[in-house]
């Protein structure tokens, strides 16, 4: 008996794509085996999983069928179907190797030479190079279909249904009422809480969103979504490969990112809460925030500013009570709570008061020591990043002239009758999207550098102003100590007992050093000027 396994892989993406449905991958992977005189065909198939994820489970399991032994024959269609990353078609084609298997390709040959692996290789970078070809004309049809004002997906809205016809919403009127008694109860005089809003509708029997039970967080969620007073935005996250997070491993996950607000496309969208009822849900939220600000009784110093060094994710401030007593420590969110999908990170308490005075030492001493300061601040910015910058923005202004002389060259062409308007079209599209993604580069290029040109001119300035601080910053309050620290401070990072603090230069100086100036007159300056922060 001579066996041979025969591997099938479709992304999302892919589904469509002439080639490669599965149907279409086993017919041709099956006639190669039987072409190779094979009698028995086991298969393994991996569907809707991205290429460039390695452990996907139909592809581990026949790895751990070729390790039992008897597998002559490894067939795969081509080279994407077993991996988009060279990386990772290298290592698989190893593990093949050492089970005694050979890997076939249906649509090439393979023999494992030198030469067979370097065109492998160009193989694989044509494939991640067209695989972040359709990715981005995908992303430039979504946001034109977003302008547009369609919906380039069912957002899965409690309270409305999706019309796939027209990429629009419609109100579910049983549904739209509890939403409406949602807000009554919560911004009515009776001050009912989200928590007290779930315990209600449980008790109603009204099933949740997912026909489970009602939760706070999902109860909060409605009430701040602005899209029940008729304006939803999309392209608010960014959820690249999120999908992907259960075929990885921990460390490799990634979690969705809130994009810059400028970014976010508002869609009009029937309306089930007046605006007015909606505001005044989120002035309730504000206020129960400014009333749990209120509440902590530790100030934390160093809030949005930490990481965790083990693991990467953010570090947050935590009251922990042990026999009555209350005590502050900073601890990793994949710790404490944890982050679902994540394995719990196994880094320690950090004990708030003992940070914040590591700290601030290193803060005081950059605004008493003006060379330590200068150190700081030029090693936020070298010269060598500088210099890159340069030079990509002077290949940029290159791109800029080609594309104009393309454009006009497209033009002349289909004036001349040699493209057909269609084409014309086209082309100019590109052209234009080309344009526009090289100007907003261009644009944030000149900006940085327009920042670090900024912060050389004002460095003596700044320096002058902390030699004068002297003992005027054990006066400062905690806002104003607050305000110093996000001021020159980047990130935090805790690994253990190492504490890295890296320093940042702020985007506006000639208005932050306005902090430092008071501080040296030994008055108090909060409330005086608003910060920019990075």
């Amino acid at each position: 008996m001579t066996a041979a396994l025969i591997y099938l892989r479709v992304s999302t993406e892919e589904q469509a794509e002439r080639g490669y449905s599965i149907a279409a991958q086993r017919e041709e992977c099956r006639a190669k085996a039987q072409e190779l005189g094979a009698t028995e065909i086991t298969e393994f198939v991996d569907e809707g999983v991205s290429g460039s994820i390695l452990e996907r489970p139909a592809l581990v399991a026949a790895l751990e069928k070729l390790k039992a032994g008897g597998i002559r024959w490894f067939i795969c269609l081509d080279t994407s179907r077993l991996s988009r990353s060279v990386a990772h078609q290298l290592l698989l084609i190893d593990e093949i190797k050492k089970a005694g298997t050979e890997l076939i390709f249906v649509n090439s040959k393979f023999t494992d030479t030198p030469e067979d692996r370097f065109h492998l290789t160009v193989l694989s970078a044509v494939d991640e190079y067209e695989r972040a070809r359709t990715r981005l004309r995908s992303l430039i049809g979504k946001r034109a279909k977003a302008k547009a004002g369609k919906l380039t997906h069912s957002p899965g809205l409690y309270g409305y249904e999706f019309d796939k016809e027209t990429d629009t919403l419609h109100i579910i009127e049983e549904e739209a009422k509890i939403i409406r008694l949602m807000y009554q109860w919560f911004v009515s005089e009776e001050d009912v809480s989200p928590y007290e809003i779930a315990r209600r509708l449980n008790a109603m029997g009204i099933p949740s969103p997912k026909g489970k039970q009602w939760t706070k967080q999902t109860v909060k969620r409605i009430l701040a979504n602005s899209a029940y007073a008729g304006i939803l935005y999309i392209r608010r996250y960014d959820t690249k490969d999120v999908k992907f997070n259960k075929y990885k491993p921990p460390e490799e996950r990634v979690s969705r990112k809130e994009r810059p607000r400028e970014e976010w496309v508002p869609i009009s969208v029937p309306t089930i809460i007046d605006k007015q009822t909606w505001e005044a849900a989120q002035k309730r939220f504000e206020n129960s925030r400014r009333r749990w600000r209120s509440y902590s009784a530790y100030p934390y110093l160093l809030s949005g500013l930490m990481r965790c060094g083990k693991c990467g994710a953010t570090i947050h401030g935590n009251l922990v009570t042990s026999k009555g007593n209350k005590r502050a420590y900073y601890v990793c969110t994949a710790k404490s709570p944890g982050i679902p999908g994540r394995e719990r990170c196994k880094s320690q308490y950090l004990n708030a008061p003992e940070l914040e005075e590591i700290v601030w030492e290193r803060v005081s001493g950059w605004l008493t020591n003006p060379e330590r300061l200068r150190a700081e601040l030029q090693a936020a910015f070298p010269d060598e990043t500088g210099k890159a910058l340069e030079i990509e923005l002077a290949t940029i202004e290159k791109e800029l002239v080609q594309a104009s002389k393309e454009r006009s060259r497209v033009a002349t062409m289909f004036q001349k009758d040699l493209i057909p308007e269609v084409e014309m079209e086209q082309r100019l599209k590109e052209i234009k999207e080309r344009w526009e993604y090289l100007s907003r580069r261009r644009e944030q290029i000149l900006k940085e550098l327009s920042r670090h040109d900024l912060a050389a001119q004002e460095l003596e300035r700044l320096e002058e102003l902390a030699a004068q601080v002297g003992d005027a910053l054990e006066a400062l309050s905690l806002e104003e100590k607050k305000r110093l620290v996000n001021l020159l401070i980047e990130e935090i990072t805790v690994t253990g007992k190492r504490i890295d603090i890296k320093a940042k230069i702020p985007d506006t100086i000639p208005e932050n050093v306005a902090i430092l100036e008071t501080a040296a007159a030994g008055n108090g300056f909060y409330g005086r000027h608003d910060t920019t922060h990075r």
